[in-house]
């Protein structure tokens, strides 16, 4: 991927970053617990975009292991404080971007992807999460 690609993915992603966690911040008790398929609930789409986000900003920071890690999930919250778990888990992806290039191999589940899958995954997650909202 050109640097110019990597660069417009990274900006897609902070964008989102800002977007997806105030809408949720924003949602009342009753939107948050109100279904939103395919999920049982928005708090639910969000706490689902920010174990993606976790678990893409584990994968590189440990692309150096040599075994897969032992990926850890993201704590199930109030769901007032979903919104604060995506911010969190977004801010820590786009940390480990700095340090990584596009065609870096890096951990996923069960295998290991390039960087620009990995990211190009999550912040595909993080787009569908904020049209969901």
């Amino acid at each position: 991927m050109a640097e110019a690609g990597w660069a417009a993915l990274r900006d897609e992603l902070e964008a989102d970053a800002r977007r997806v966690p105030d809408r949720l911040r924003g949602l009342s008790q009753a939107r948050l617990a109100a279904p939103t398929p395919p999920h049982e609930s928005a708090a639910d789409a969000g706490h689902a975009a920010a174990q993606v986000l976790a678990t893409a900003a584990q994968g590189l920071a440990e692309r150096s292991a040599a075994r897969e890690p032992r990926w850890r999930e993201v704590p199930r919250l109030s769901d007032f404080a979903v919104g604060d778990q995506v911010a969190v888990t977004a801010h820590d992806l786009l940390g480990e971007l700095a340090g990584c290039d596009p065609g870096d191999p890096v951990w996923a589940p069960g295998t290991r992807r390039t960087a620009v899958d990995v990211v190009t995954s999550a912040a595909a997650t993080l787009a569908a999460t904020r049209r969901l909202l």
